[in-house]
Formats: C-alpha cells, structure tokens, sequence
C-alpha cells in the first residue's frame, strides 16, 4: 500500500490510499490503523495550549508564565466576547510553590478597588514533593514515585476537563481560552523517577542491593522534553540572559527541534549582570534567521510550516532585569515595557497557534493526516 510521508516540525503527515482511514507513525514503522489513533495531544486541539520550558534551572521561567498569563487576562479585559479563561497547570513540584507565585502575580482585577477577577483563572499543580531538588532525586529520596504514565495522563485528564468546561460553559468550544503548562528545571532536566519507568531509554543508577525495584536507585526517569514530547504541544522557551546564555539557550533550543517540537517564542529576562540580554537576544535572532526554511528536508511540499517557527523579530522577546529583593515585582509587570512586550508576544502566540490549526484543517480537506510523533 502506497504512503506519502512528510515530516516537518512536530508532526508526521500522511496522504493514505482512498481504502485506508489513517496511518500511525511509530518511529521508522508505519502501520495501517482502521480508525484514528487515540491522542493525548487531542485533549488540548481546541484550548490553546502552551509548554514553557526553560533553558536551564533559574531563567525566569515562572516569572515569564506569570506574566503571559497576566498579558491573557488583560487582553481578556477588553474582550468582545465573554471573558475566555486562562489556565495555569505545573505537573511536577519540587519545593515551594510555583503555583501559588502565578496566581498571586497573574490575577488582575477590573478596577484597583474591585477585587473580582476580570476573567475565568485557574492554577494547579498535579503531583508535588517537599524535597526542593530535580523531581528525580526528590521522589527517590521520599521514596515517592511517579511514573512518565502517571504524570501523561494525569496531564491529559486535566486537559480534557478545562476543554470540557469549556465546551459545557458556551455551548461551544472556547478557543479564545488558553493554558500554559510550565515544566520542571531546564529542557534535559530530569522528570520523576519509578520502577515503572523501565524502558531502555530510561535513564538509572546502580541499586546498592540485588532488591530490583525495591531500591529508589534502580527507578527509571526521563528528561522533560522526553517526558512531554508525545503530546505533540508547542513551546514557548525561556532562555538564559547571563553571560554564557547563548550557548545554553540554543542546546535547548536544538534539543526541542531534535524531538520535533515546535518553538513558537523565546523569552529572555535580562539577569542585570553588566552584559545585558541584548546581546544574547541578537544572537538568538540571527541564529534563528539562519535556520528558517520552507522546505522539508530538501523538498517542496504544500502547507509547509518553516523549520523554526521563531521568527526573528516578533517571536524573540527581551524583558528587563527583575528588581532585587524584597521589591515587589508589581511595578515590574505593570512597567510599559513588560507590559506592552508580552502583550505583543502573547498575539504573536495566539497567531501561530491559529495558523497551525488551519495548516492541518487544510492538510485534512486534501486527504493528509497529522499525528504528533510517539
């Protein structure tokens, strides 16, 4: 049975025969399916939904997810329709409590005086561990596993009930809503380690006893853009604005794109050293004009998204330093040049969002079908 297979970005495209509903892409395999193929990334087609990942620990990575979800609710303010909802969800917690930083920072109020939210708002975290360290060590340590499957379909449950709340709340989908799910550490950082997590590909260190399983050494873990890459979600990366950042930011950077993901923005906040993240900001946007292409691995082909979707100028955003502590980062969030980038970033999120959605309804009416890789 012939296939027409095309890879570009995050999915893989197929054009079957007419007698053939689907294919499903499994590594070099392709395997005829009577039906679609389930997804986890289907929970999240309707809701407008965004993986931020860092390029390294302490980047700023909460601080800039607080501010898009604060650009989300001011843009809601003005809003012609009803409020769409913003959603926060951190799936692993090591200490502290990034949820509680989003939400105190994120919520916006109408007035200065009136203390109702202006738009629908929602943060959770779905699996937490007091130990402040990477989420493998962590659940080693208070012997508190978690499982790449748990935390998928923990994941992918509550993706499905936002978009079902939404759908119940309008009586049709609410695709002006939207999610942000903010990972752990940098992109390479390790996820939750378990004995479940026993495929090869699992990284493990040497039990200390030939108890198997029993010894928290021996549980498996992944990275964190390993962990989430079969969702097929685009990401918003934060990168490293110290001296030395460049270089980090763009080993994150090719680390998403070897795993297909697709990059729709890059944040960096100015860590107010003396260097400036100016010049990492340059960098980076040279370096992204180098890679954009509209072709696919040499071929043209119809639809075509470009390798990167970072485009230079728009989708690259410099933030000024944070203020030191104890200042409040209010006056921060509320300076016009925080402000007005994000909301600038945050359309140039919403556009591309859009825009992927109709490439595959296109794809979809000329007989092709997209399936994140697995």
């Amino acid at each position: 049975m012939p296939i027409k297979a095309y890879r570009f970005g995050r999915l893989s495209v197929f054009r079957p025969d007419q007698d053939c509903k689907i294919f499903f892409h499994s590594g070099f395999h392709f395997t005829a399916m009577p039906s679609a193929v389930p997804s986890a990334a289907a929970a999240a087609r309707l809701l407008r939904t965004h993986l931020v990942f860092g390029a390294n620990t302490d980047v700023g990575k909460t601080v800039v997810t607080a501010g898009l979800a604060r650009a989300r609710l001011l843009k809601a303010a003005t809003a012609a329709v009803a409020s769409p909802a913003t959603h926060y969800i951190k799936p692993l917690q090591c200490g502290g409590s990034d949820e509680g930083w989003v939400r105190r920072h994120a919520e916006i109020t109408s007035t200065a005086t009136d203390l109702t939210p202006i738009s629908s708002y929602s943060a959770q975290t779905l699996f937490r561990w007091e130990m402040a360290s990477s989420p493998h060590l962590a659940s080693r340590v208070e012997k508190v596993p978690v499982s790449d499957d748990e935390v998928l379909k923990s994941l992918t449950d509550a993706l499905t009930t936002m978009e079902d709340e939404s759908v119940a709340n309008s009586g049709e989908a609410t695709i002006q809503s939207s999610i942000l799910v903010e990972t752990a550490g940098g992109v390479l950082s390790p996820s939750s380690a378990s004995p479940d997590n026993s495929l090869t590909t699992h990284a493990r260190g040497v039990p200390s006893s030939d108890e198997g399983g029993s010894d928290p050494l021996s549980w498996g873990w992944s990275t964190q853009a390993d962990l989430y890459q079969p969702l097929g979600l685009p990401v918003v990366l934060v990168g490293d604005g110290r001296l030395g950042g460049i270089s980090c930011t763009l080993s994150a950077l090719e680390s998403l794109a070897v795993r297909g993901y697709d990059v729709h923005g890059i944040v960096v906040v100015d860590d107010g050293g003396g260097y400036g993240s100016h010049g990492n900001v340059s960098a980076l946007r040279e370096y992204a004009a180098s890679q954009s292409s509209s072709h696919v691995r040499g071929q043209e082909f119809p639809f075509a998204r470009q390798t990167y979707q970072v485009d230079p100028v728009d989708s690259i955003l410099s933030l000024p330093p944070l203020p030191l502590e104890p200042e409040p980062l209010k006056s921060w969030y509320q300076s016009a040049e925080v402000e007005e980038g994000l909301a600038a970033f945050e359309d140039r999120l919403e556009d591309l969002w859009n825009k992927e959605r109709g490439r595959e309804d296109q794809l979809s009416s000329h007989g092709y079908f997209t399936l994140p890789p697995v």
